[in-house]
């Protein structure tokens, strides 16, 4: 009889060595955890730059594309990119100058997946991000005007809108400060005077997914 305690308590060692054998040959990460399998990188099929601004073009439903715009944060400008739902951004990061002098810009690479089959864009603005933009607009009122729809939702009629400006659906980035006791016959905004006011530089790129 009393070889059955003894079998059993080698079935059970053996078992212990099988468990622990699987533990010990499965990879570690520095913090003792199981290090996971590394993911292939995403290799883009296409790369668009600023020479494919307001350009159509086509890419393959489940296929990869990059844009690479240059950027120099520095001067306090940066890109600020949108795009339409059926595009997913894998990847946005800067990649900074070869050079070592102060001041020179980079480039910004965004890596998109064209996931969804139709029309899609991505639309992207470079500016100062703390500078309050908007659209500039004209109002077919009381023999017309041009004022500037702000992307806070607001409307502005700036007082001082200089020729070059007055161009609808130009983008703008400006300052303004309150006209004060002014009236104007147009039922419209809120009259100001502009302190400042730059045309924004865009990027559009139209892109068909088959």
């Amino acid at each position: 009889m009393a070889r059955y305690p003894i079998l059993i308590l080698g079935l059970a060692l053996a078992c212990f060595m099988v468990v622990f054998m699987a533990g010990c040959t499965q990879p570690q990460g520095g913090d003792g955890k199981p290090t996971p399998t590394p993911t292939a990188p995403v290799i883009p099929s296409q790369s668009f730059d600023q020479e494919s601004n307001g350009k159509q073009v086509t890419a393959p439903a489940g296929s990869a594309f990059s844009v690479t715009l240059p950027e120099n944060p520095t001067t306090g400008y940066s890109w600020n990119l949108v795009h339409s739902a059926g595009l997913t951004l894998l990847n946005d990061e800067f990649i900074p100058p070869s050079t070592q002098l102060v001041g020179a810009g980079g480039t910004r690479l965004w890596l998109f997946s064209a996931v969804e089959k139709g029309n899609q864009s991505v639309h992207g603005e470079y500016r100062r991000p703390w500078v309050p933009a908007g659209t500039v607009v004209f109002q077919d009122l009381e023999g017309g005007f041009y004022g500037i729809v702000g992307d806070d939702g607001k409307d502005y009629l700036p007082l001082n809108l200089g020729a070059d400006y007055r161009v609808d659906g130009l983008r703008v980035s400006f300052e303004s400060e309150p006209a004060g006791d002014v009236s104007t016959i147009y039922m419209w905004g809120t009259p100001v005077n502009l302190t400042f006011i730059e045309i924004t530089d865009v990027y559009d790129l139209h892109v068909l997914v088959n």
